[in-house]
């Protein structure tokens, strides 16, 4: 799914998703701002606070 959402990104706004920022995040946050993102049509912005659109996904490390 990610591999998905970050392709979506890329098509959408021309550029790359800018995963580096996101180290330390868990899988399942990194798709759940790529989704907000892609849902409301937004570039991606430091800080923003997401809503958990998949909470019953496993939380990894």
């Amino acid at each position: 799914m990610l591999e998905v959402l970050l392709n979506e990104y890329k098509a959408r706004f021309n550029e790359d998703f800018p995963l580096a920022k996101l180290a330390g995040h868990t899988e399942i946050e990194v798709i759940n701002i790529l989704y907000d993102c892609l849902e409301n049509n937004e570039k991606y912005v430091p800080g923003k606070k997401i809503e958990n659109k998949f909470p019953d996904a496993p939380k990894g490390k």
